[in-house]
């Protein structure tokens, strides 16, 4: 199953944006408390004032009662009397602010304040009697004036209480905001951690499973570009990328077929382009060769005509010279054996003029073959039997390799022997120093071949193209048409005739007959 990379980065940005919401939303959370702490810190740093003031005009309130007392002063008690009144109304005010939050601090301090409002009236009640007594000369009680005094240290331990719970209140909450903020570092620090760590492993997978796969892709298509499309890319993503390299291996595939094709269709191209440019020059060395023979052809029955009939004419006047010498005296017998002399040579160069005349026409003037229905292994023992004498004069083995399923075929026996019997004369001519000649039959599903091998000096490769050309011959007393004639032959029956050679080694020549002429 495909999992795309644009899900798994929505799903990251997803989750990158929810930490970040949750830990935003934690820290204004946080500060929301702390300026609530703060916002209650100044209420009670607020209260801690008011209820040192009260507990410092208690303190006038009893020193004011004692220089009353001391210098029978009546001023100095309605002053006392003056700051009892203002003490109740602060604690009033105060005591009603704190009446209206209702939580368990203020509870115990509403009821500390009740306390000192207790206190602070019998305090009142005590100045106010004192006061009536003092201004009608009466003599103070000491009994009451100690239990104002008590009452009054009442009154300030009790705003000490009271300021001992501010304080308490105060700590706590700047031990909280202390906390708070100390959390929100502590948040602050994890959350870069966390982030830092985050950006690590993103760029690790990132760097491995995109940027490097990118990389390598890259490379990956440079080589292609430089005409290497064996380059595949290889990889386990399930993701986009994965994708993306399968479908570089699919395009490097495809193309590497297509110029594989290309490559191939290119050679079948040029080799059918040889094969037809070899079979076109074999056609026009063909044709050219029909118009040399053609042309042949013409000349011979010219020459011929031009040229035999002379020489027939010479020869029967040289045959009477030869006769009307010999009746010549026979005193000059020098003479006339040096005259017969004469005339031999004239006669065979007659001979020899008339002979090549004659292998020249039978060349031109080719006549068809008389196909019957021929033995071609009793054809080629009997060829064996024919050159076995000169074959073993000059030296030579001659081994027959005759196929045993060979059938009867048609042909011109006397024009087959011709052709093979030259091929055989012309191989144990090569073997000066002996040699092997082997003669083989073969019978294949289309074709029957007849190889003809000896181990003679062989031909050179330059002169292997020419052999079958008339008028070429190695041979000092050569005419060149020997291979002209077998080649002659050989295509008169439909087949053809190739030779192979290395020189010093061997020769070989190869007649193929088509299956048209099995019966």
């Amino acid at each position: 199953m495909k999992r795309k990379l644009g899900n798994y980065i929505i799903a990251a940005f997803i989750i990158n944006v929810f930490a970040i919401m949750s830990v935003g939303g934690v820290c204004i959370l946080l500060v929301k408390d702390m300026v609530n702490n703060i916002s209650h810190l100044e209420k009670e740093s607020e209260d801690v004032p008011k209820i040192d003031d009260i507990n410092k005009r208690i303190h006038q309130m009893i020193s004011s009662i004692h220089h009353a007392i001391i210098h029978t002063d009546e001023k100095e008690l309605a002053g006392a009397v003056r700051i009892i009144d203002d003490v109740q109304l602060e604690v009033r005010e105060y005591k009603t602010t704190e009446e209206s939050l209702v939580d368990g601090q203020h509870e115990d301090e509403v009821e500390l304040l009740t306390k000192v409002q207790g206190n602070l009236t019998d305090i009142r009640q005590i100045l106010e009697s004192q006061r009536q007594k003092f201004a009608s000369h009466q003599k103070i009680d000491p009994e009451e004036l100690k239990k104002l005094e008590s009452l009054s240290y009442t009154v300030q331990q009790l705003t000490e209480v009271i300021n001992q719970i501010h304080f308490k209140v105060i700590t706590e909450l700047v031990k909280d905001s202390y906390g708070r903020m100390y959390f929100i570092l502590f948040l602050y620090l994890v959350s870069s951690f966390v982030g830092i760590l985050a950006s690590c492993v993103g760029y690790f997978v990132l760097s491995r499973h995109t940027i490097s796969p990118i990389k390598k892709l890259a490379s990956a298509t440079e080589a292609v570009a430089s005409g290497d499309l064996s380059t595949r890319v290889d990889t386990r993503s399930s993701t986009e990328i994965g994708t993306l390299y399968e479908s570089f291996n699919i395009m490097t595939e495809r193309l590497q077929e297509t110029r594989k094709k290309r490559e191939e269709f290119s050679k079948e191209l040029e080799r059918k382009v040889r094969v037809r440019t070899l079979q076109l020059r074999k056609a026009q060395s063909e044709i050219v060769r029909m118009e040399k023979i053609a042309t042949l052809g013409q000349i011979a029955t010219s020459v011929n005509h031009e040229i035999k009939t002379p020489l027939n004419s010479l020869y029967m006047n040289l045959q009477l010279l030869s006769k009307q010498i010999k009746k010549c005296d026979k005193e000059d017998q020098e003479k006339i054996d040096n005259m017969l002399s004469v005339a031999s040579v004239i006669d065979g160069e007659i001979t020899r003029i008339n002979g090549i005349l004659d292998e020249f026409v039978k060349y031109a003037r080719f006549a068809p073959p008389d196909l019957k229905k021929s033995d071609l292994n009793e054809l080629l023992t009997k060829l064996s039997g024919m050159i076995s004498q000169s074959a073993q004069e000059a030296g030579v083995e001659i081994q027959l390799d005759l196929s045993k399923d060979m059938v009867p075929i048609m042909l011109d026996e006397k024009k087959m022997i011709q052709a093979l019997l030259n091929l055989c004369v012309n191989a144990i001519q090569s073997m000066k120093d002996g040699g092997t000649l082997t003669i083989v039959s073969k019978k294949t599903k289309d074709h029957v071949m007849i190889n003809i091998s000896d181990t003679g000096p062989g031909i050179p490769k330059e002169k292997i193209d020419k052999i079958f050309d008339p008028f070429y011959t190695t041979k000092e007393a050569g005419l060149g048409f020997g291979l002209p004639i077998v080649q002659r032959i050989i295509e008169d029956h439909k087949g053809r005739i190739s030779c192979r050679s290395k020189e010093g080694e061997y020769t070989v020549f190869e007649i193929v007959l088509p299956m048209l002429f099995l019966t």
